[in-house]
């Protein structure tokens, strides 16, 4: 198989500090910024004083939610960087954090710490032309985080860190794409007839992991009224259920939560406005990209739609059934992408690969992806008509 998707928060790799020299085959960028607008179900945290929190200031990220601790990168026993993973614009290290010692008045006993060390992810940009797109990516998790329900939905943001440009995440060190290949590695040492025909996680755990995206992608276009632009199974992180909290324990133990939106773009707030921001496609994935973005790789005038994330979305829950993560497997990286260009014919071409049995016809695989890859983007179903299907 060549030329594997770029993952962003997949592997867990070693490598050198953020001053590390980047490597001249990387490509610039195309127009990585989104358009800045506050989010239609909430006010900015700018604009309303009473909010809980206000994001600082600085010359470097005006009005993003800022992160003052102090950070410290973890390092192995070879003094090397711990690494979440690396992408084309930036490398996500394993980092601590500790908050600013307090002085206190002579005389004074100390006052109690008012936060512990914490791990956390912290994404530094990986060449200079990087920090423009983590900018933007900051503006857009600070609208985020101020939207209500976001704690279920997105990867936890602690704000900007303006002397690294970085943005500083909560630690989830699982993806979505390492689960995928644990459940089909899995799937294929206790492989059994009475099973060939279900998702390799089985059925009961696939179809709540399916609700759960479909639910978190509705409130991203919903309530957020963003387009993510990037969906795959590698910028989806699972974190783990607390099953003490739980009256019944899930059928599938994670909570799904949407992470790196570089590619981010909103939707604009009257339907009849068109936005042609264009997100960076230099690091697009097929067959992940809907076919309409794919055909407009040299096009100026072409954004991510909520239409191309339904695709983007429906083709991820493909790959969950399959266990595969490149769906077209045992093909050169030219006819897995003139494949995806073809992608409204994405079922039936998972359906004649080796594990097609997974994707029997008329059942909740079948049912659940089909309306979202149809061939026409506006004739694809809506997230909320999605998440009332995946209901049923």
């Amino acid at each position: 198989m060549a030329n594997p998707p770029v993952q962003l928060s997949l592997q867990t790799t070693q490598g050198k500090s953020p001053s590390t020299q980047v490597p001249s085959s990387l490509t610039p960028p195309v127009t990585p910024i989104a358009k800045e607008r506050p989010p239609r179900s909430t006010p900015s945290p700018i604009q309303d004083p009473k909010a809980a929190q206000t994001p600082s200031t600085s010359k470097d990220n005006v009005g993003t939610l800022q992160f003052t601790d102090d950070l410290e990168i973890c390092h192995d026993e070879n003094n090397r960087s711990l690494e979440f993973g690396r992408g084309v614009w930036s490398i996500v290290y394993k980092a601590r954090s500790f908050p600013h010692p307090q002085t206190n008045p002579p005389g004074t006993p100390p006052s109690s710490p008012t936060s512990r060390s914490q791990v956390l992810a912290v994404k530094a940009p990986l060449r200079r032309d990087a920090r423009p797109v983590l900018n933007a990516e900051a503006s857009t998790l600070t609208r985020l985080t101020f939207t209500q329900g976001h704690e279920q939905y997105i990867v936890p943001f602690h704000g900007y860190h303006a002397p690294l440009g970085a943005l500083v995440m909560s630690a989830i060190p699982t993806s979505l794409a390492s689960y995928i290949e644990d459940q089909s590695k899995q799937a294929r040492t206790h492989h059994t007839t009475a099973t060939m025909f279900d998702p390799v996680q089985g059925p009961a755990s696939y179809q709540d992991l399916a609700r759960r995206l479909i639910t978190g992608l509705n409130w991203l276009h919903q309530v957020a009224a963003v387009v993510h632009g990037d969906i795959k199974p590698h910028n989806i992180l699972l974190r783990p259920i607390d099953t003490d909290d739980c009256v019944e324990a899930p059928a599938f133990p994670f909570q799904p939560l949407y992470a790196d939106f570089s590619a981010t773009v909103d939707i604009p707030v009257h339907a009849e406005a068109r936005d042609t921001t264009r997100a960076s496609m230099s690091s697009f994935t097929p067959p992940f990209t809907a076919p309409e973005m794919l055909a407009s790789l040299t096009s100026t005038e072409m954004a991510p739609t909520p239409a191309s994330d339904v695709f983007s979305l429906a083709a991820t829950l493909l790959a969950i059934a399959t266990g595969d993560l490149l769906l077209y497997p045992n093909m050169n990286h030219r006819l897995r992408l003139e494949m995806a260009r073809a992608g409204h014919q994405i079922v039936d071409f998972a359906r004649s690969g080796v594990s097609g049995s997974r994707v029997p016809r008329n059942g909740f695989v079948e049912r659940i992806v089909k309306p979202a890859v149809v061939k026409d983007p506006a004739m694809r179903i809506t997230t909320p008509e999605w998440v009332q299907l995946a209901s049923c």
